[in-house]
């Protein structure tokens, strides 16, 4: 039965984004929690491209009818994603398109409400190994950081996939879920005060959140308040990285796994897609050491009374520059030859990183 589950795991980790192994099998193990045997079968025949269930049912030799049950139980498990097929949508009964998901983004978030205390330890270390062994070893990650509102100075020209709000003003069908970091950090009994109910999903994927109960339905309006809370609780604003986003997570190294992992390298602008970078003006700084106490990635020290950024640690998220009450800090924005422009969408996002997985994999042959 074990192999199933080797063969699962290596079928996972063809994905664009990788699903590592460890020394100790607990890639296997959670797989084991998460999937039965012939759910791993059925997931062993599936692509990460959507495809109704008429063509996965031909590759496993089954009826459509009989698999198509087993399909949305396997996408409300959080195994899997479902989504309707664009034209079908409005219709009584739309044409359902499945497909694989990485582990992040994908099951680990889509286990938002089946993460039993018991496993949720297991989850966590096996999350933190992906994030530094995975999520940032290509050029390019699945997130961006962008500023908020109140770092950004006139006269910017910021592009609307830089501007929080805008990006949420462009969108019609909005979902906000809690923070999965957040949640699982609770349940260990490690949580923080940050709030929870803020990480936002647009278009296909706020339509996958809301029918599988994992967030609800909110207003553009409803959306831009959750925004304004989680930026003047000072989290950090990480939206997919894409020109077309289809979400924003706001985050907190308190638990958040992907600022964590960030955190400890030694030069996390580098490997942060951002705009953007603090500037602290001696002739205003008082030293009074509130930006120190809340950079995320402890780019701030105090040096001959006066607050020092790290450009190389300095990954242009702003929460420095909102709490500064004396304006001795402000963002800067990168020259045209610095600036990061974000791949066109997630499809294009996928295509970059799996391109560069092939490359690294030849450096190391």
């Amino acid at each position: 039965m074990t192999d199933i589950y080797r063969r699962l795991a290596a079928h996972l980790d063809k994905l664009s984004i990788p699903f590592p192994s460890t020394e100790d099998n607990l890639e296997l193990k959670l797989l084991k929690v998460w999937f039965d045997p012939k759910e791993a079968e059925i997931a062993l025949n599936m692509t990460p491209l959507p495809e109704p269930v008429a063509v996965i049912a031909r590759r496993m030799g089954e009826s459509a009818e009989q698999l198509a049950p087993v399909l949305k139980k396997m996408s409300h498990k959080g195994l899997i994603f479902r989504a309707a097929r664009h034209e079908t949508r409005k219709n009584d009964h739309p044409e359902w398109l499945y497909n694989l998901v990485p582990m992040a983004e994908g099951m680990w978030e889509f286990h938002m409400n089946s993460t039993h205390e018991d496993e949720v330890e297991m989850v966590n270390e096996y999350i933190e190994f992906f994030m530094e062994s995975s999520w940032y070893k290509t050029d390019t990650s699945q997130h961006r950081v962008v500023p908020i509102s109140k770092s950004i100075q006139a006269g910017f020209d910021i592009l609307p996939y830089d501007h929080a709000e805008k990006i949420i003003r462009s969108q019609t069908k909005i979902s906000v879920a809690h923070c999965i970091c957040r949640k699982q950090a609770q349940m260990l009994g490690k949580g923080c005060d940050h709030p929870s109910e803020v990480c936002l999903a647009f278009g296909t994927g706020a339509y996958y959140y809301i029918e599988n109960g994992l967030g609800r339905e909110v207003s553009q309006e409803e959306a831009l308040d959750i925004l304004r809370t989680g930026m003047e609780a000072g989290l950090v604003l990480q939206p997919g990285n894409g020109q077309r986003v289809w979400g924003i997570c706001m985050c907190c190294t308190c638990g958040c796994q992907l600022l964590r992992a960030l955190k400890k390298m030694p030069k996390p602008a580098r490997m942060a897609h951002t705009n953007f970078n603090a500037v602290c003006s001696d002739t205003h700084c008082t030293a009074c050491g509130t930006c120190v106490d809340l950079c995320p990635m402890e780019a701030i020290e105090i040096i001959e009374n006066a607050a020092s950024v790290n450009i190389d640690r300095c990954i242009g998220c702003g929460v420095c520059v909102a709490s500064c009450d004396f304006d001795a800090i402000a963002l800067h924005q990168k020259s045209a030859k610095e600036h990061y422009t974000p791949p066109k969408d997630i499809v294009e996002m996928h295509k970059r990183v799996a391109a560069e997985r092939i490359t690294l994999r030849g450096k190391h042959s």
